[in-house]
């Protein structure tokens, strides 16, 4: 049976964990690696692990390499084994390499996450200065620490607000495919669509289908951060849609559409 000394770390979700990482971190003004040590010392209890980091600060035992943050030199190595030869960046190849040897596949959401984290302009680039700031943020300086962040990346697809944070990212930064256009060309918002609403919006596939047979044009940032919010609030079976409300009207046409198809889900899945 459970007994009273299990810790709270077991009946707390990844997500909770994360945004007390995120919390600690921004108070102590430490790296995250050192908040992660840190609630973990004291079972994820926040109140207990800041006031023993303000009073004693780190404790002996925690990891001196973890207190002292991230190793200037060791980053600017990581840098430089995934940088373009010729030009100060990581590229398209580089971006693969460095994926490989995350054992994590390019289109893995886990990757955008990143990428939001770095503040990322490019897509499928990082340049010097996003890298090495954005790592250094992450209190990671070696590709095995990135792996130990990833279960904490993907938790911020489960934070409701950091979710709309990396909707919102992936616009621009699916654009920057594109940068003359205000608008994300088709195909592209779908791709990202893919990618970041897969799990989050029941009704994904039947959303594209509709694009894909009704439309060609160009999806807005209007379009795009009401689709979000269409996703996170009307149920499957479209029965909470409100036709009154201030919906762009490829969400109304796709709305009509799909009940004339019958493709909304039931209530009952």
């Amino acid at each position: 049976s459970m007994g009273p000394d299990k810790s709270d770390a077991r009946s707390m979700s990844s997500r909770q964990q994360a945004e007390h990482v995120r919390q600690f971190a921004s108070l102590a003004q430490c790296s995250e690696r050192v908040a992660t040590q840190l609630l973990g010392a004291f079972g994820w209890n926040l109140e207990l692990a800041l006031d023993s980091f303000f009073q004693d600060g780190v404790p002996d035992g925690l990891d001196d390499e973890l207190a002292s943050a991230v190793d200037g030199a060791a980053l600017v190595r990581f840098f430089e084994e995934y940088k373009d030869a010729k030009h100060d960046k990581i590229d398209v190849e580089g971006m693969q390499r460095f994926c490989d040897d995350l054992g994590v596949d390019p289109s893995d959401p886990v990757m955008l996450v990143l990428a939001w984290r770095l503040n990322a302009t490019t897509m499928c680039e990082f340049g010097r200065k996003e890298f090495v700031d954005g790592m250094s943020k992450l209190g990671c300086d070696s590709l095995r620490a990135v792996q130990a962040r990833l279960p904490a990346l993907r938790a911020e697809l489960d934070s409701i607000e950091s979710f709309r944070s990396i909707y919102a990212f992936a616009f621009k930064y699916a654009r920057s495919t594109e940068p003359l256009q205000k608008a994300l060309a088709l195909e592209t918002a779908i791709e990202m669509w893919r990618l970041v609403l897969r799990g989050k919006f029941a009704l994904l596939d039947e959303w594209i289908g509709f694009l894909h047979a009704e439309t060609t044009h160009a999806i807005t940032r209007d379009t795009w951060q009401l689709l979000v919010d269409f996703a996170l609030t009307v149920a499957p079976d479209l029965s909470t849609y409100d036709d009154d409300g201030a919906w762009p009207t490829l969400i109304d046409d796709f709305v009509s559409w799909a009940k004339e198809k019958g493709v909304a889900r039931s209530a009952q899945g």
